[in-house]
């Protein structure tokens, strides 16, 4: 927490400075969209589907990091921990950029993942250090409206240094990108948590502490439905490159695409931003999730009883109607989650950020391995997904009016 004496920071500036830090790792992902194919081809990978684990094994590293940084961002603060972090995604980026097989790629993303995961959970934590309940979801969601900036920009800025350089070149903009927000977040963010109030290191008060969140059924639900609809986002993103250059022939216009399905999710995450005091997180989460099942059995009708592929205009509009849902999800499921948790911020941010993200990673993963050139497997994990964490919310708001 704050002390008295200490300034926070405006929000004019916190939402776009944290904005930033929690892009590091969606700009390492979304970056690479356009460059897996190539990566997998030029360092040698054996199968075709291999080139989703440049994706992958990030998101892999990303979930098992959030397990670590928590606990110790509570130990040592906030930005102590976002240093050891950002010092690791480097050298993930130094490795990836020299290597040389695909296995040495592999190491460098996994080290981008597990130092990209201090980002995550330290701007959660630094959040729910100084705001709460829809406060807080009104914060998130208003990152996530300028966050969502890189989605509609990366992948096309991917492309360019794919064309105009090599797809080492993608290595050197987020090794800088790092050193930005670095320098950014240590000059001008105070530090949240002040000595008095961190924790000394002790594994059995950890464990206690990690027992505590799980054992609060809401944030365990809430984080299970976070997991869930973030599977169907993996899923996308692993199998997405492969999907619009093998079924539409659109590998260079891919980013274009991305881009309008990521302008869904701002645009959604804007009217999100100004309806959450009024409606409540619940009403709207509610909402996306049970619009989500319906237009992702709609298009699972439309391709079952039409012939050969959907044209590319169909599958747009609803890939759009789906994305759109997400503005409505991502910043409420995880204030939802967070909010019981008080002073047990680094550690509940560590253990949602992990489980909800081990979740996404193995069910997106499951689905992407599943491609066969057709977009049957992408909807259908859609679907399921998505009603998991329909079903999983109503429980937690059952739990909550017990």
């Amino acid at each position: 927490m704050l002390s008295s004496h200490q300034a926070r920071l405006s929000v004019s500036e916190l939402v776009p400075l944290l904005a930033m830090v929690m892009a590091l790792s969606a700009i390492s992902i979304d970056m690479m969209l356009p460059a897996v194919a190539t990566i997998a081809k030029e360092l040698g990978a054996a199968k075709e589907n291999d080139a989703q684990l440049v994706i992958g094994v990030m998101f892999a590293a990303f979930s098992i990091g959030q397990l670590f940084y928590g606990p110790l961002s509570d130990i040592i603060g906030r930005k102590p921990a976002f240093y050891l972090g950002i010092s690791i995604f480097i050298i993930g980026c130094i490795i990836s950029y020299q290597a040389a097989s695909f296995q040495v790629m592999l190491f460098g993303r996994l080290l981008q993942g597990l130092g990209a995961s201090s980002a995550r959970i330290v701007s959660q934590a630094i959040i729910r250090d100084q705001y709460v309940g829809e406060d807080m979801a009104k914060i998130m969601s208003m990152i996530i409206s300028i966050f969502i900036i890189v989605p509609v920009l990366a992948p096309s800025f991917g492309q360019l240094m794919l064309k105009r350089y090599s797809y080492r070149a993608i290595f050197v903009f987020l090794l800088t990108h790092a050193i930005v927000v670095v320098f950014w977040l240590g000059l001008r963010q105070p530090e949240t948590l002040t000595v008095e109030n961190r924790k000394g290191f002790d594994l059995g008060v950890l464990l206690k502490e990690i027992r505590l969140v799980l054992e609060e059924k809401s944030t365990f639900l809430f984080t299970l439905a976070q997991g869930f609809v973030f599977g169907n986002m993996v899923a996308f993103l692993v199998s997405a490159p492969q999907i619009f250059a093998d079924l539409y022939q659109e590998k260079e216009r891919f980013p274009l695409f991305f881009a309008g399905l990521a302008i869904s999710v701002g645009v959604s995450s804007v009217l999100n931003s100004r309806l959450v005091k009024r409606l409540g997180m619940m009403r709207l989460a509610s909402v996306g999730l049970v619009i989500m099942i319906s237009f992702s059995s709609l298009f699972l009708a439309y391709i079952f009883f039409g012939q050969g592929h959907p044209p590319l205009w169909v599958t747009m509009f609803f890939l759009s109607c789906l994305f759109f849902q997400l503005g409505f999800l991502m910043g409420n499921l995880n204030a939802m989650a967070m909010e019981p948790m008080g002073e047990r911020a680094g550690i509940a941010a560590t253990v949602i950020g992990g489980i909800s993200t081990s979740i996404s990673w193995a069910c997106g993963t499951i689905v992407g391995q599943n491609y066969q050139k057709t977009i049957v497997p992408l909807i259908t994990g859609w679907f399921l997904l998505s009603t998991l964490a329909f079903i999983a919310i109503r429980l937690g708001a059952a739990v909550d009016r017990e």
